[in-house]
């Protein structure tokens, strides 16, 4: 019995390995999927945060002079001050549009190129739109609001 057992060799036929690679393979690419839908959700994320600091940042701003036109980031008479965000039009930034003296839009691009907007409209309420772009599902705009 001894002499039986020690000449049977033990171990993994090919056709089990090749299925185990192909369920791990299939588990990655499952899981990779969902990574980077979450990396998307993540940038958006970003986008309408830096889109909110900037609208406290121009509200900030116009209780000073009580006119939005001084409080939009651009030329020698802006009184924005230093926000710490990334103000401009490329991706991953955000920027004041349209000012005037009682209404003003903030527009965020996520890094997905997303669009994320703000309307300040003159009775002191707040409209805020999203453009997912292509993408199936939306990434953090939901049915066209935020």
């Amino acid at each position: 019995m001894r002499t039986r057992l020690r000449s049977e060799e033990s171990g993994f036929t090919l056709v089990e390995v090749l299925v185990v690679v192909l369920v791990i393979g299939i588990l990655a690419a499952i899981a990779l999927a969902m990574f980077s839908t979450e990396k998307q959700k993540g940038q958006d994320a970003d986008a309408k945060s830096n889109a909110s600091a900037l609208v406290a940042a121009v509200d900030r701003c116009n209780v000073e002079w009580d006119d939005f036109t001084f409080c939009d980031g651009q030329g020698s008479d802006d009184d924005l001050g230093e926000t710490g965000l990334p103000i401009g039009s490329g991706r991953g930034q955000v920027k004041v549009t349209d000012s005037s003296r009682n209404t003003f839009t903030v527009t965020a691009l996520s890094p997905e190129s997303h669009h994320f907007v703000v309307v300040q409209k003159p009775d002191g309420t707040q409209l805020r739109t999203c453009d997912a772009g292509t993408t199936t599902d939306g990434g953090g705009c939901s049915q066209g609001s935020w």
